[in-house]
């Protein structure tokens, strides 16, 4: 059974995360793995005997770390029955180690489908917003991470936005989000922005060719001409068009990283309440 993994600190934004993913899950029929991880200081012996000393130490510390856990397990099991969810269906993990490790670690160990983080969301995702766990679990992990600022809530998914290049690495992605469409019905929009006048002709040609390939989809193809750059001309779509998930490629030099820093000084406050969809460009 294909599961979704939720790295948790028991912030606001991480019980908001497990709040959507808990309903996606009851919607997918996907078992629910909840992380929490801590890193131990690091202590140096300094004369004989402190060794044994040293081990105490971490010994309490991993005791209090997990009498932390235990408690905020029980208030997640109370939030989701106050949200009539079902928690049977939810895996809690305790790991010590870095974030990033963990995930790897849990996900070799278990047939992780997806990564669903949360994001601190009043101006939107950024490395210094989102904080950098959630950045290096998308630059470390191959997985789709699905981040979930704190004011998105979970509502029926009914508009899908899509940024793509049309290019043949962006299709696992776009058939994945097909695939989903076909249990949970929502509207994808196939997003350009028309950004160099000389690809024009390649890029709508492209489009026909995966309008055939896709012909039994519900897909709709939007090509915005740019406002001042990519990044505000897509954030204006999403705005205009109440759009429910964005979803897009990292690539190498990649929008997603571009979108991030747009974001800060947007007009439109992106990702106050858009969860970001991210997938990893076929290699």
């Amino acid at each position: 059974m294909k599961s979704i993994l939720i790295p948790t600190d028991f912030s606001e934004a991480a019980d908001n995360a497990y709040l959507y993913g808990l309903h996606l899950a009851n919607h997918l029929d996907l078992k629910i793995y909840v992380l929490y991880s801590y890193m131990s200081p690091v202590l140096s012996a300094t004369h004989g005997g402190q060794p044994e000393l040293l081990q105490s130490i971490y010994e309490e510390i991993e005791l209090s770390k997990f009498d932390t856990f235990k408690k905020n397990v029980a208030v997640l099991r109370k939030l989701a029955a106050e949200n009539n969810l079902d928690p049977n269906n939810v895996v809690f993990l305790f790991e010590e180690g870095p974030l990033v490790s963990s995930v790897k670690k849990t996900i070799a160990n278990e047939d992780i489908y997806a990564i669903v983080m949360g994001t601190i969301g009043a101006s939107g995702i950024s490395q210094a917003i989102i904080g950098t766990n959630t950045v290096n679990v998308i630059k470390n992990v191959t997985k789709p991470v699905l981040a979930i600022p704190t004011k998105a809530k979970f509502k029926p998914i009914d508009k899908v936005a899509f940024t793509t290049l049309f290019r043949d690495k962006d299709k696992p992605a776009l058939q994945e989000i097909v695939r989903i469409s076909e249990k949970v019905p929502f509207d994808v929009y196939c997003v350009n922005v028309l950004n160099n006048p000389d690809y024009i002709a390649d890029v709508l040609i492209a489009a026909e060719e995966w309008g055939k390939e896709y012909d039994n989809a519900n897909l709709e193809f939007v090509f915005l001409e740019k406002e001042e750059t990519v990044e505000n001309t897509v954030n204006k779509f999403l705005a205009e068009n109440k759009i429910d998930i964005l979803a897009v490629v990292k690539r190498n030099r990649n929008f997603f990283d571009r979108l991030i820093n747009a974001s800060l000084s947007n007009e439109f406050v992106f990702h106050s309440h858009i969860p970001t969809w991210v997938f990893h460009e076929e290699r």
